[in-house]
C-alpha cells in the first residue's frame, strides 16, 4: 500500500459541504470555479497536518457562523502501518487524536504528514520576516534529524528562563542559564547548518535550470557573531540584555537570506520571479526529506497558475513528476496543469466535493 493520505473525512470546515474522500498518492487536481470551496479543502489538509490554518491565524474563522466545531480525521500509511488521525477545532480549543489517544504536542504527530504549501502568497517567505524563515527552517529539520525536536525543545526552556531572569533585572540568575543555552543553541545552529548545506545545494540545481541567466546563492545569519562562541556572546552582552529585559543573540535571532547576483532575492526580482525562487526552495524540501527516508511528504499548490506561465507550470509539474510526493493542486480551467494523464480529479461547487467517476478506472 503506498504512503500517504489515503481518505479524509472533513465535518464543519469554512463553507464545505461534510463529506469523505480517498486519494491518489501522487497527483490529486481540484477544480472549479473562484469560491467554489477549492483552497478550503487544501486548508483543511493543512488543518489536518498541522492543526492549523495556512490561511489565518485565528483557527475561529474555519468554523461556519453556524456551526460550533470543525473536525477532519484522515487515515494516514506510513513505514509503521495505517494511522488514524483527526483534529477538532471547538470552543476556542484544538483537540488532536491520533490511534485513538489524545495528542498534546504538535510534533507527535506532525511526523505523520509532512507537508509544505505553494499558494500566491508564497513570495512571503521572502518578503515577510524572519520569523518566518526560521519556521521553514525549524520543519524542514525536524523531517531529517530525529533529534531536532528535543535539541529545540531544550534551548527554548532555557531561553524562557533565562529571559525571565533579564526581565528581572537579576544578572546573576540570567548567567546561571547561560551555559545550558549556549550548549543546546549551538547544537540547534549545528543542526541547522548541516541541513542547509544539503538544501540549498538542491535549490541552486533547480533554479540554475530554470533561470540559468542568474546566479543564485544564500547566507545563513546564525543569531550571534561568528567569531565568537554563543557563551561568550552571552557573557559580553548580559548588561546590556538585563537593560533590555530578554535574550537578544541566539538561534531564535536566526536568519537565511536568499541572494541573487550577491544581492537580496526580494530586492532585485519580480514578483513572479521571487515565487519561481520559493517554489524552488520548496521542491528542494521535498526531495531532501525523501532523501533522508520521509515517505511520500504531501504539496498543496493552491491556484499554480496565479502568477507562473505555461513553461514554468510544466517545469514544477514535470519535477514533481520524478519524485515521490503527494500533491494536491488546485485549478480553474483544467487545460492549465500538465502532466495529469494519471491525476484523480475531484470537482468543487458551492463547498460540495465530488470525485470523477474516472478515478475508478
Amino acid at each position: 500500500m503506498p504512503a500517504g493520505l489515503k481518505q479524509v473525512r472533513i465535518e464543519g470546515f469554512r463553507h464545505l459541504k461534510a463529506t469523505a474522500l480517498s486519494f491518489s498518492p501522487d497527483l490529486n487536481v481540484i477544480y472549479g470555479a473562484n469560491a467554489a470551496g477549492k483552497s478550503s479543502l487544501l486548508e483543511a489538509l493543512y488543518f489536518l497536518a498541522r492543526a492549523k490554518s495556512f490561511l489565518t491565524p485565528r483557527l475561529q474563522r474555519v468554523v461556519p457562523t453556524d456551526g460550533s466545531a470543525a473536525l477532519v480525521t484522515g487515515r494516514i500509511n506510513d513505514s509503521e502501518g495505517l494511522h488514524q488521525l483527526g483534529v477538532q477545532f471547538t470552543a476556542g480549543k484544538t483537540r488532536v487524536r491520533l490511534n485513538g489517544e489524545d495528542i498534546v504536542s504538535l510534533s507527535d504527530f506532525a511526523r505523520l504528514l509532512p507537508i509544505q504549501v505553494l499558494n500566491t502568497e508564497a513570495q512571503r517567505l521572502l518578503t515577510d520576516g524572519p520569523s518566518e524563515r526560521r519556521r521553514f527552517i525549524n520543519w524542514g529539520v525536524f523531517h531529517v534529524e530525529p533529534q531536532y525536536r528535543d535539541l529545540w525543545r531544550r534551548y527554548q526552556r532555557g531561553l524562557k528562563q533565562r529571559n525571565t531572569a533579564l526581565r528581572l533585572g537579576n544578572a546573576a540568575l540570567a548567567a546561571a542559564w547561560e551555559e545550558e543555552l549556549a550548549a543546546s543553541g549551538e547544537a540547534v545552529s549545528a543542526a541547522r547548518d548541516r541541513f542547509l548545506q544539503g538544501l540549498m545545494q538542491a535549490w541552486q540545481q533547480i533554479l540554475q535550470a530554470w533561470m540559468p541567466h542568474l546566479v543564485f546563492g544564500w547566507r545563513y545569519r546564525s543569531g550571534w557573531p561568528k567569531e565568537a562562541t554563543l557563551l561568550s556572546t552571552f557573557q559580553k552582552n548580559r548588561n546590556t540584555e538585563v537593560g533590555q529585559g530578554f535574550t537578544l543573540y541566539g538561534p531564535h535571532r536566526a536568519d537565511l537570506i536568499l541572494l541573487v547576483d550577491d544581492h537580496p532575492v526580494a530586492q532585485r526580482l519580480s514578483r513572479g520571479q521571487q515565487k519561481i525562487v520559493v517554489v524552488a526552495l520548496r521542491l528542494a524540501l521535498l526531495g531532501l526529506w525523501q532523501q533522508n527516508g520521509m515517505s511520500r511528504p504531501i504539496l498543496l499548490l493552491d491556484d499554480l497558475a496565479a502568477e507562473l506561465d505555461a513553461h514554468h507550470r510544466g517545469l514544477v509539474m514535470e519535477r514533481l513528476r520524478g519524485l515521490a510526493v503527494q500533491t494536491f493542486v488546485t485549478t480553474i480551467e483544467l487545460d492549465r496543469i500538465p502532466y495529469t494523464e494519471s491525476a484523480w480529479w475531484f470537482h468543487v461547487e458551492q463547498g460540495g466535493i465530488v470525485a470523477d467517476e474516472r478515478n475508478q478506472r
